[in-house]
């Protein structure tokens, strides 16, 4: 025993005291050092990759993929080749039968003692119980269908799938020329578009409903409008619903994303497009314009990835797309603050797209250039003209060629494809 280690499952953060064993990425009897990543711990907070705390052989796997193990838990062992490793059953049972009793369903029994069965031996995540009790679904009926000690999110999910799943298929309807087939990759996805009221937002939620996209239409000053693309949409089939909210706002953009869980189930992409600008030159920029310009162009998206991310990740599968700007990469007079703050969503992309990469979640940003939008009305003629020599393709965009490449990236086919800023610029930018 001196030379052979126990992994044990670590505290991760504060008030962690379990998690789910997901794929072991070495098989026992593999060489490890210290570093390699040995298996998967999902929580209700994180999904991350344990790392062996030593070098050696991988003697035994004590914790099988899908358990739920209480924190101290042996995972594995590691030690020398030819060493035998230690029988950790009735210490982990142990510590099992002590975390599910000190975290079982507190219920009383009362005079019921004589007849009731005994209280259930399992525990529900925070998630869990909220998803439930907004589906109203029977926690103990979840737990009878996937049979874990812990019951999370994606067991109440699984177990409105398998119900929806058993009931009888509604008569076929003729389908529009737009509806998607059953075998498209992207059909039943759920998309949170926000600033959707605008020219290239409206556009970006009629290609993504054209591919069978459902739709959470977000607007904050525009709901009329909205309201007007929503009842288009819904009139084309497809299946949508609209949503007001300060996006400046941290409690607001968290509300956002539950009222599109308890709406759709789900949240499959995100477009971080709403975006605002108040101009003026560095020396007399006001510190509301500086910071409300930062607070919509950058902050927003981080508070709307910070709520989505972990939701994307127990799926093993999501898209956040940022809307970016050439203002940023190439600099704008009298829009210092906006040009900061699509620069600043770039550096973010990159990073989140790094963190989120290995969870099935792709992140990548658009890098608009001109496009004939209510930004660009105002644009004189003569000053038209003077862009237009400087943008080899010869004219201004329009909000379908960004729309067009937003689609690409929330499919399938972009898998491959994150942490990357690509322009929509007619080679204005041509870095």
């Amino acid at each position: 025993m001196a030379d052979i280690t126990i992994a044990e499952l670590p505290k991760l953060y504060e008030n962690m005291d379990e998690a789910t064993i997901g794929p072991w990425l070495v098989q026992v009897g593999a060489t490890v050092h210290k570093g390699d990543q040995l298996v998967e711990l999902i929580t209700d907070k994180t999904v991350l990759e344990y790392e062996s705390p030593c070098d050696g052989v991988l003697l035994a796997i004590y914790a099988e993929e899908k358990s739920t193990v209480p924190q101290g838990y042996a995972l594995c062992a590691i030690g020398p080749a030819g060493t035998q490793a230690p029988d950790l059953s009735e210490s982990n049972a142990a510590k099992l039968q002590a975390h599910l009793k000190d975290n079982a369903l507190d219920i009383d029994i009362g005079s019921f003692a004589h007849t009731a069965p005994a209280a259930p031996a399992f525990k529900a995540a925070p998630a869990a119980k909220a998803f439930a009790k907004q589906q109203n679904v029977s926690l103990e009926k979840v737990h009878a269908f996937c049979k874990r000690d812990t019951i999370h999110r994606k067991d109440v999910e699984d177990y409105l799938a398998s119900i929806a799943a058993a009931k009888p298929a509604p008569a076929p309807k003729p389908a529009a020329a737009t509806t998607p087939t059953a075998a498209d990759p992207i059909a039943k996805r759920v998309a949170l578009v926000t600033g959707a009221s605008g020219s290239i937002g409206s556009e970006i939620a009629r290609q993504l409903a054209t591919a069978g996209i459902a739709l959470a239409l977000h607007a904050n000053s525009h709901p009329e409008s909205l309201q007007a693309l929503a009842q288009e949409l819904t009139a084309a089939g497809a299946e949508c619903a609209v949503f007001q909210a300060d996006l400046t706002d941290a409690n607001a953009c968290k509300s956002l994303v539950a009222d599109v869980l308890a709406k759709f189930g789900r949240l499959d992409i995100l477009v971080n497009n709403a975006g605002c600008i108040a101009d003026a030159t560095v020396a007399f920029m006001t510190d509301e314009q500086w910071q409300r310009t930062l607070a919509v162009n950058l902050t927003a998206p981080f508070l709307l990835t910070r709520a989505v991310s972990m939701v994307m990740a127990r799926r093993r599968w999501g898209r956040i797309i940022n809307m970016a700007s050439d203002a940023g990469r190439m600099g704008a007079a009298n829009r210092a603050n906006y040009a900061a703050a699509k620069e600043g969503l770039v550096g973010f992309t990159r990073s989140a797209a790094r963190e989120l990469a290995g969870l099935g979640v792709r992140v990548n940003a658009i890098s608009p250039g001109f496009i004939e939008s209510p930004m660009t009305t105002g644009i004189q003629d003569k000053r038209k003209q003077e862009l237009l020599h400087n943008i080899p393709v010869r004219r201004f965009g329009n909000p379908a060629d960004v729309a067009a490449l937003v689609v690409f990236l929330a499919s399938d086919a972009a898998d491959y494809i994150t942490g990357q800023v690509i322009s929509v610029d007619g080679g204005l930018f041509i870095g």
